[in-house]
């Protein structure tokens, strides 16, 4: 545990040591990036205002910032340019997440750092950008998520449902964690950095992910159909506690038949696998499943169901997962003691890199502690993060160029690591079982840029063949339970005898630590564990999962990290390592303004069916002909919003004067406000208010946005031809690099489409590739 007193870093052992960064981020996504950096050995520098990061008042802070270190600087005056210029000169990375041009008017834009620093990684977070209409929106993170469809409504209420996490924060500050680490490793082989820009409103699609996907052509086939609407299904229990079951596989089946007794509904069950699912079979079998489970406590359902295999997990409040055995012992959560709120649950380091561990360096800073200390080396030698016989500067078109994956990934969360890392120019090969049936929608989203192999690695020749590959390979990505590939004689340690240098990236549901590790587990059952279904439905309710597989997505980017992060090790030492995550880790840093305890603290979090946003200042209000996001966060805001001639009422009498009272009259003014809203259209009311430089956004959802000209200009959904499905929407590109750009790739193509093609380059000939098809080793896709 860090101490309160502790003033000084630990020393790093992160794959990050001696890498400087200086972190101007405010309120949540910089922050949350340079913690990022900070968990894994980064030197991160907070420079804040005179008066201090506004988040300074939020109990987060301290997980936000921790691990840093604070100076003090006023870039509204010549001499805290000059100061904030001369720290520019010694780092490595800059983070800031102002609007597009006020860095630059603050005398620290790109052109003016990078000129001082050409080995300078540039990482911007603005709310909306450059292009967008928006940019001078201020980038709330409720602004940014109505316009990017977070708060749908959902089954059985006829309004948005808001959702308090900053998943736009969230998704900006693991974005631009992807994006630094790739710069490093693009900087060890060109010499020189380069900018970055991740707009938060970018920075939500890839959340999104496969409700991106449209097939304007062809319909898919639902193959999971069943398995989608009843086995992965929250369900009511004896004690009146709430389970989500899983298992969208045969096995599931049987497991959780045998457990409940009920052995005879397996075949009918079956049955209906692959078949067109009418309302009442569905019925029928959510009221079996209905009926089944209210016959034991919830906790017994957990245990007896994850005893055989099958995947149940008990719907939690995050109160619950914050002093759960297995959060704790798998490093999920972590104490950390707070100078000012003392030892504090936060949430863990969300990455493993075995070889070179991240940790929590140390307390978030007090204000301006280490001022002095900094400024003073300010002018001292550069970073060590310039390793002295870097070889000779080479040109790069991604970050990645020259690096092989292997990809042994299904579903979500690891294929969209191995897709991140095409992006980045790796060359990835895409390896699936020729007898495991496949999701249509989800290969789409997740499989563009991928070369596609089938070959069945539980067959002796079928792992002959993986081996030659890995003499090709420089990572490997899985996302099989713990244990798994060990079974198969293919985990790390296996590939390790062969290739020492190898980077194996291992994702999972629960991480590798813990009594949980080997427990089988989705986004729903990460989501269940750890407070976030409970948080969307209410304590009193049923639970509800979130609009966007947000754990899976994340998962798979911060899998990315990681690797990212090993490479940059491997530039510098040679050595290869394993590297792991799991949507349990992630889930705690999607939560992070929650996601924590000390002693006294009274939770009252935003929840339930009722949450419209945080107070009648920051909440969604209904239009004449839609819903509106409003968001007046300051003083000046609320002076902006009665400026406005339709709420100057609100101005009169002494009900509203200050902050105090609006707080004490928040229902009263809430139904004023929304009074005055009703009365007109959402058109009217984001230009009226926007002119008066009040924060308003229509809430919108997919479908109003997937055709916006500025969307598709961004390159935040494409539209191409797919092998044998027509015309496809699917997710573009949202992190941009002006030097090594992420590209999209080419289409997800159909499985096996490659397989001859890399069995030749890998040495076979006609007549063993003609065998191994034969014998259904390796599939070539007809």
């Amino acid at each position: 545990m860090t101490s309160a007193n502790d003033t000084k870093r630990a020393t790093p052992t992160g794959a990050l040591r001696g890498v400087r960064v200086l972190d101007f981020g405010h309120y949540i996504p910089g922050p949350l990036l340079g913690m990022l950096l900070a968990d894994q050995g980064a030197d991160v520098i907070k420079i804040e205002r005179p008066a201090g990061d506004p988040a300074r008042s939020e109990l987060a802070f301290s997980t936000w910032n921790r691990g840093k270190r604070s100076v003090v600087i006023d870039l509204k005056t010549g001499s805290g340019q000059k100061q904030a210029l001369e720290l520019a000169e010694d780092a490595d990375v800059l983070i800031e997440n102002f609007r597009p041009g006020v860095a630059d008017r603050l005398g620290i834009g790109y052109e003016s750092v990078s000129g001082l620093n050409p080995r300078l990684i540039y990482c911007s977070l603005p709310g909306f950008g450059e292009d967008n209409p928006q940019r001078n929106q201020r980038g709330w993170e409720p602004i940014v998520a109505a316009s990017t469809g977070v708060y749908q409504e959902v089954e059985g209420i006829n309004e948005p449902l808001f959702v308090p996490l900053p998943v736009a924060s969230s998704f900006g500050a693991i974005l631009g964690a992807v994006s630094v680490g790739m710069a490093l490793s693009a900087r060890h082989h060109t010499g020189v950095g380069q900018r970055i820009e991740v707009p938060l409103h970018s920075a939500v699609f890839p959340a999104m992910g496969r409700h991106l996907v449209k097939l304007h052509d062809t319909e898919p086939p639902d193959v999971f159909g069943i398995f989608r609407h009843v086995m992965a299904r929250q369900y009511k229990c004896a004690d009146g506690r709430y389970v989500q079951n899983h298992g969208m596989f045969e096995r599931f089946v049987h497991q959780l038949m045998g457990v409940a007794g009920r052995e005879e509904w397996i075949e009918e069950f079956m049955d209906c696998v692959g078949e067109p699912l009418d309302i009442e079979t569905i019925k029928h079998w959510t009221d079996r499943f209905e009926n089944l489970f209210l016959q034991r406590p919830a906790k017994d359902w957990q245990e007896a169901i994850n005893a055989v295999g099958g995947a149940c997990a008990v719907c939690n409040t995050v109160d619950e997962w914050l002093v759960h055995e297995h959060a704790n012992t798998a490093g999920m959560v972590v104490d950390v003691d707070d100078a000012k709120l003392g030892v504090m649950k936060q949430p863990g380091v969300t990455v493993k890199l075995r070889s070179t561990p991240g940790a929590v360096q140390g307390r978030a800073p007090k204000l301006g502690e280490h001022t002095e200390e900094i400024l003073a080396q300010a002018t001292k030698a550069k970073s060590n993060s310039s390793p002295s016989g870097q070889p000779s500067p080479r040109e790069l078109t991604g970050a990645l160029q020259g690096i092989r994956v292997l990809d042994l990934c299904l579903i979500l969360a690891g294929p969209t690591c191995g897709r991140t890392l095409g992006e980045f120019g790796a060359d990835v090969i895409k390896i699936d079982d020729p007898d495991r049936p496949y999701d249509v929608v989800g290969s789409v989203d997740v499989n563009r840029g991928k070369r596609s192999m089938l070959l069945d690695l539980k067959l002796e020749r079928g792992q002959q063949v993986f081996w030659r590959l890995v003499e090709t390979a420089d990572v490997i990505v899985e996302n099989n339970r713990k244990g798994s590939m060990a079974r198969l004689g293919l985990s790390y340690e296996d590939v390790k005898r062969r290739r020492p240098d190898i980077i194996y990236a291992s994702l999972n549901a629960f991480g590798h630590d813990g009594p949980w590790s080997e427990r089988a587990g989705w986004e729903q059952l990460a989501q269940a564990v750890s407070g976030i279904q409970v948080r969307r439905g209410g304590r009193d309710g049923a639970p509800i999962t979130l609009p966007y597989p947000m754990n899976d997505y994340g998962t798979g980017l911060l899998g990315a990290y990681a690797v990212s992060l090993a490479l940059h090790e491997r530039n510098v030492t040679g050595r290869g390592q394993s590297v792991d995550g799991g949507l349990a880790l992630t889930a705690g840093l999607l939560q992070s303004p929650y996601f924590l305890d000390f002693k006294g603290y009274h939770r009252d979090d935003p929840e339930g069916l009722e949450v419209r946003g945080f107070s009648a200042l920051s909440r969604l209000y209904q239009a004449s002909d839609g819903w509106l996001y409003l968001h007046c966060e300051t003083e000046e805001d609320w002076r902006s919003l009665i400026a406005v001639p339709a709420f100057a009422a609100l101005a009169s009498g002494s009900k509203f004067a200050d902050a105090d009272a609006r707080k004490a009259k928040d229902a009263d003014l809430q139904e004023r406000i929304a009074a005055t809203f009703a009365s007109k259209s959402m058109n009217h009311w984001c230009d009226t208010l926007g002119a008066s430089g009040v924060s308003i956004i229509k809430n919108e959802a997919i479908e109003d946005f997937r055709n916006d000209p500025n969307v598709r200009k961004a390159g935040l959904i494409a539209t191409r031809e797919h092998p044998g499905r027509g015309r496809v929407d699917h997710l573009g590109i949202a992190a941009q690099l002006s030097a090594t750009p992420a590209r999209l790739g080419r289409p997800s193509p159909a499985l096996g489409t490659d397989t001859k093609e890399i069995l030749v380059e890998i040495g076979y000939g006609p007549e063993e590739i003609n065998a191994l098809e034969l014998a259904k080793v390796a599939v070539q896709a007809q």
